[in-house]
């Protein structure tokens, strides 16, 4: 089962030392050029288990053709080209997360799934038991924003809400 995926699910899993999940819960995945420069630069909290997931060979680096006409320019780089390597490899799943790049996925017929909705799948495949200290420690340690009433949806979601 193969996914392709887009920078910012990447550097939540990787920031917060739990880049496993994602090869546990997908088997393989690959990313564009632009999301490898941007997950691996110097300074990049977690670039090095992307590199490590790279030599492991459950993360693959892959070039793309020319960016998709269909995708507007207002888009970074790192989605033009994740929503491009899904279209161009036949790849139906990819995992993004800002609202703008899911629409643009889903209009052109990809299923989306976000940082998320990775941890509920995770949750509900026995990968994890928790889903709140995941979700916590991405939103202190990258910022990671997610609306109040999101957070209180996955949480119960993942039946850790208590009320």
């Amino acid at each position: 089962m193969t996914v392709v995926c887009n920078a910012t699910p990447l550097i939540n899993f990787a920031a917060i030392n739990r880049l496993d999940i994602l090869g546990a819960v997908f088997g393989q995945i690959v990313i564009p050029q632009a999301v490898y420069e941007k997950t691996t630069f110097t300074g990049f909290p977690g670039s090095e288990f992307v590199l490590q997931a790279i030599a492991s060979e459950w993360l693959q680096v892959r070039s793309i053709s020319s960016i998709e006409l269909n995708i507007p320019p207002e888009l970074d780089k790192g989605e033009r080209e994740a929503i491009t390597l899904a279209i161009e490899t036949g790849e139906t799943r990819i995992l993004l997360d800002e609202r703008e790049a899911r629409q643009v996925a889903q209009s052109l017929g990809l299923q989306v799934i976000g940082t998320l909705g990775i941890l509920l799948l995770s949750k509900n495949k026995n990968i994890i038991t928790q889903v709140k200290p995941l979700l916590d420690a991405m939103i202190n340690t990258t910022q990671y924003w997610v609306s109040r009433s999101l957070y209180e949806k996955v949480l119960q979601q993942a039946g850790e809400l208590i009320e």
